[in-house]
């Protein structure tokens, strides 16, 4: 499904060194309130199974259960053209978080060229490096191949 990776090389929070997420599990739901108003498609990746249970406590709480281990995110913002025009990745292993917009120059969005979104299903394949050498040195890279049903999430 996805495995994401994080090198840190420099910094004065986050532990130095490499660590890896290998995901079983994906689930996309659409949000229309991503920034104000502006619709996204949020990708969480899962280290287990997603269970009936698994997937009410991610359309009602926001997968509160799931995200107690390892896992990952991608936040696609779309258009009204359902075309993404920016890119947020948040990856979390014990004791490390680390989110960033991977993606909104035009070169960095071709990582994220290979989708289709057409309302009900997110095809999307993704390779890709993002690098970082200011005060945090460090670099996150993925690769994610999926074929998924999109959910509307639950208004609260």
């Amino acid at each position: 499904m996805a495995v994401f990776e994080l090198v840190v090389s420099g910094s004065k929070v986050l532990r130095s060194g490499p660590s890896k997420i290998v995901t079983e599990s994906a689930f996309v739901t659409l949000t229309h309130t991503l920034m104000g108003n502006t619709d996204g498609l949020e990708i969480q990746f899962f280290t287990k199974p997603i269970t009936d249970a698994a997937r009410a406590d991610i359309l009602e709480n926001g997968a509160k259960e799931l995200r107690r281990s390892d896992h990952a995110a991608l936040v696609l913002f779309l258009d009204k053209n359902h075309q993404v025009w920016q890119v947020n990745l948040s990856y979390v292993v014990p004791g490390t978080t680390v989110a960033r917009t991977v993606a909104w120059k035009p070169e960095d969005l071709r990582q994220f060229s290979n989708y289709k979104f057409d309302g009900k299903r997110l095809l999307l394949k993704s390779k890709g490096l993002y690098n970082e050498s200011g005060e945090e040195q460090l670099k996150l890279s993925w690769v994610v191949d999926l074929d998924l049903p999109v959910f509307e999430r639950i208004k609260k």
